[in-house]
């Protein structure tokens, strides 16, 4: 039986392809729909919590979301709370990438799965996202105090 983790990886290697392939005609690189979608969902997310939440070291964040703002997606102010803080909004033009960016998402998912029948989909994206919180759970627990 193949690896679980190698067939996972070769899953997201290959979504990364199609996203890279799709995403360049909105001015975007595979990985941005992520921070797009995040900031999109909540407006005056912090840097921190975006990393977090996207499960990405703060250098990269920092990184991506320099170009980000270069290209004109989103814009950063300093919280009123907290002047070290950046608090991360999107324009306009980040909320018109995120409505193609669902439709390309949901095209990949469509034609993915397009040979899985519908009930073994739920039973797959159940295991899957059980798979996921234990994944989450074990590395919280073994990470340095």
């Amino acid at each position: 039986m193949e690896s679980l983790m190698r067939t996972i990886n070769r899953i997201a290697r290959l979504s990364e392809l199609y996203r890279e392939r799709e995403f360049k005609q909105l001015g975007l690189g595979s990985m941005h729909h992520l921070y797009l979608l995040a900031i999109c969902r909540q407006p005056g997310i912090t840097q921190e919590t975006l990393a977090q939440d996207i499960f990405v070291n703060k250098s990269n964040v920092a990184r991506q979301l320099a170009v980000l703002e270069t290209k004109g997606f989103i814009f950063r102010e300093k919280s009123p709370h907290d002047g070290r803080c950046l608090m991360i909004y999107p324009t306009k033009k980040a909320e018109a990438a995120t409505k193609k960016i669902h439709q390309l998402l949901q095209a990949w998912n469509t034609e993915i799965l397009a040979e899985v029948p519908k009930t073994e989909q739920e039973q797959l994206l159940a295991n899957l996202n059980q798979i996921l919180l234990t994944s989450e759970t074990t590395l919280a627990r073994k990470e340095p105090s």
